[in-house]
């Protein structure tokens, strides 16, 4: 037997529910809003409009190095040039997540979110990934010039923790900072001595890209108007080499430690590089913002290296980098000759690190010590000291110095589509 009771009493729910419903449809409708204009499956299909398409290919860093040769030219399409190196472990060139921003030009630079954002984590790449990313049609109406902002395994510094990537503005990601790797240790050692499990942090930042001729109603003719743009970590490489005359009067050398003095590493540096745009992409943008740093008062301090680790040449003076000599060319002779002491990862800096290595040139010899100074530690710079012992009268380490502009094996292919 029917229940009226039931009946009258299902049927009152049903009308508060639906009344619910309705309270909470303009709410629904504005997640909807939102949510479609950042989605990958977003189809305009009621005017007949699809996606969007646009390539870029992010491309091996190919900016000319500053402190060492600034007037010289640097490799393009993958190409060293003469103050360029490859990386060395291959790990400095992998790749484990990608995160890319796109925002309009002509928008508030400070406020705006973004029209388009791709996320990709867990990668296993090594030097090279593809990933794509959907501007919508609606966002892509009238759409001449954009900036992008472009990072590499985010994970390795933690930036990104607890942070809504997909709502960050142009502000917030100035704002993100490296501060907890790449420093000093409280005990006074290199924090990151080897390359995270993540990877290092690789960034860029493009302003006023023109996408007028690039954006394209298909993925296949948009890959034939693909734009270039050069990637740069957003750290520096730190390290030491040492050689001896093969004679018998260095059988016994050794240094006993390295000091890197206080207030040269920065308590923190930006994530990105400064902006720049696409004609200049090679010449600038290539450092953080340097204005406004604090330095750590403490020493990174290393260790020995041991008399067996400083191997005997014929001729130290003959690993001393010519006028001339290609900067990868050099650095793989001085590995060839002899070990690579003390690796490190630092922040950038605009201060030259400065600093002591101490040395005996016999284990029961008094301990003496000779002074360093390396150019300043941008981002995506190589700083070798290489010293010597000749073994002569003088009986003193000679040291020498270069900085190269740290480059990759392969390029990074981004294709947005």
């Amino acid at each position: 037997m029917f229940d009226f009771a039931k009946r009258k009493i299902c049927a009152n729910q049903l009308i508060s529910m639906m009344k619910g419903i309705a309270a909470l449809a303009p709410t629904l409708l504005l997640t909807l809003i939102l949510t479609s204009c950042m989605s990958d499956d977003y189809t305009d299909t009621a005017a007949g409009k699809s996606d969007t398409y646009i390539n870029l290919n992010v491309s091996t860093p190919t900016a000319q190095a500053r402190a060492n040769a600034p007037a010289k030219p640097a490799g393009t399409s993958g190409k060293l040039g003469l103050e360029e190196t490859n990386p060395s472990p291959d790990t400095e060139e992998k790749i484990t997540s990608i995160r890319v921003w796109a925002f309009r030009s002509d928008t508030d630079r400070a406020t705006a979110t973004p029209i388009g954002f791709k996320s990709e984590t867990n990668l296993t790449a090594q030097g090279s990934h593809k990933v794509s990313m959907m501007i919508t049609r609606k966002n892509a109406e009238n759409l001449g010039k954009i900036d992008l902002y472009i990072l590499l395994n985010a994970e390795s510094e933690g930036v990104l923790e607890g942070k809504d990537c997909i709502k960050m503005t142009r502000a917030d990601l100035e704002s993100l900072v490296i501060k907890n790797q790449f420093g000093i240790t409280a005990e006074g050692t290199a924090q990151t001595t080897v390359v995270p499990q993540a990877g290092l942090p690789i960034s860029r930042v493009i302003k006023d890209l023109d996408v007028t001729n690039n954006i394209k109603d298909n993925a296949t003719e948009a890959a034939l108007h693909s734009i270039n743009i050069p990637l740069i970590r957003a750290v520096s490489k730190l390290h030491f080499f040492f050689t001896r005359k093969d004679v018998k009067d260095t059988e016994g050398v050794e240094v006993t430690r390295i000091e890197v003095n206080e207030n040269v590493i920065p308590t923190q540096s930006s994530v990105f590089p400064t902006a720049t745009t696409d004609a200049n992409k090679e010449t600038e943008g290539l450092t953080g913002d340097l204005t406004s740093l604090s330095y750590l008062s403490r020493k990174i301090k290393f260790g020995s290296v041991a008399t067996e680790n400083i191997k005997p040449v014929s001729d130290p003076t003959s690993y001393i980098r010519k006028s001339g000599q290609n900067a990868e060319d050099y650095i793989t002779k001085l590995r060839a000759a002899t070990a690579e002491c003390h690796l490190s990862y630092l922040r950038e800096t605009d201060k030259e690190l400065t600093g002591t290595i101490y040395y005996k040139l016999d284990k029961s010899g008094t301990e003496k010590q000779t002074p360093f100074r390396i150019s300043k530690a941008y981002r995506n710079h190589e700083m070798v000291v290489y010293g010597y012992f000749l073994g002569d009268e003088k009986s003193t380490l000679t040291l020498n110095y270069y900085v190269a502009d740290w480059n990759e094996k392969k390029a990074t292919d981004i294709v947005f589509d």
